[in-house]
């Protein structure tokens, strides 16, 4: 779904077809997942926050305004904001700076679709082949380090390394 067709399909939603909400929440579920557990550091809240802020979003989907920003970030936002609250009614203590980082890390950016291709085709070229299937769990089907680390028979610290090498091979291949 492009920018044309996101911004056809919340006018749709507006003017009453409610099922077709399903496409938004198909197409931003695992990466606003991912999001809300970063900050949160439980997959579970994560999970459950992601709900909150799906929910939250289409109750206030006459307010978005797709000239002020992308609805990607205006539920990232919403999502953010959840997480945050969460920390302070659970007096978890959230350090400006991570959230920051988290915000620059995750937020996602408009890509089009000829991009999104580019960077499928250049993750399945990682070297070697196991840094490709760690990429695709982990940000495309929303597995934990720990799910990756069972499935690979080893420690969610050699993850995060073949993670970090993954990535550097990306930004490599993307410069």
């Amino acid at each position: 779904m492009n920018m044309m067709d996101e911004k056809d399909c919340i006018a749709k939603i507006v003017s009453g077809d409610t099922e077709r909400y399903r496409q938004l929440v198909d197409r931003y579920q695992t990466g606003l997942i991912i999001h809300c557990e970063n900050i949160l550091k439980n997959r579970q809240e994560g999970e459950d926050i992601a709900q909150d802020a799906f929910i939250k979003a289409y109750k206030n989907l006459r307010n978005f305004s797709a000239e002020k920003a992308h609805f990607s970030t205006w539920l990232y936002r919403i999502a953010t904001n959840l997480c945050i609250d969460t920390l302070r009614k659970n007096k978890r203590k959230v350090h400006v700076e991570d959230i920051e980082c988290h915000l620059d890390a995750v937020l996602p950016k408009h890509i089009e679709e000829d991009e999104i291709a580019r960077l499928q085709k250049l993750i399945t070229e990682l070297e070697p082949p196991k840094y490709a299937e760690i990429i695709k769990a982990y940000f495309w089907e929303g597995k934990s380090y720990q799910q990756l680390a069972d499935a690979y028979g080893t420690t969610t610290g050699t993850i995060g390394t073949w993670m970090s090498r993954a990535k550097r091979q990306l930004k490599e291949k993307l410069a």
